[in-house]
């Protein structure tokens, strides 16, 4: 009778022991998801942004023209890649 009941808490302690493995590996992987889908999207849109500065800096001293239009690339670009990443290839 006894041994049933240590098997038994042996048992539940396993369970218990699994599920907690899997719920921090669960907030890991969504903490890296976060991180890799982050650094895909904010890349082409700051790169954007230094490029149009130094084109604007080049061609017309002091315009915001390309700065403006390569964020919006690299906006455009972003979406794409997170999408690609996230949705199309899972």
């Amino acid at each position: 009778m006894e041994n049933k009941k240590f098997s038994g808490d042996i048992e539940k302690s396993a369970k218990e022991l699994l599920r907690t493995r899997k719920e921090k590996s669960n907030f890991w992987r969504y903490a890296n998801v976060l991180g890799v889908g982050g650094w895909v999207f904010v890349i082409p849109v700051v790169g954007g942004a230094y490029l149009g500065r130094y084109l604007d800096k080049k061609m017309h001293g002091e315009g915001i023209s390309w700065t403006i239009t390569l964020i919006i690339i690299g906006i455009v670009v972003g979406m794409y890649n997170v999408w690609y990443l996230f949705i199309r290839k899972p």
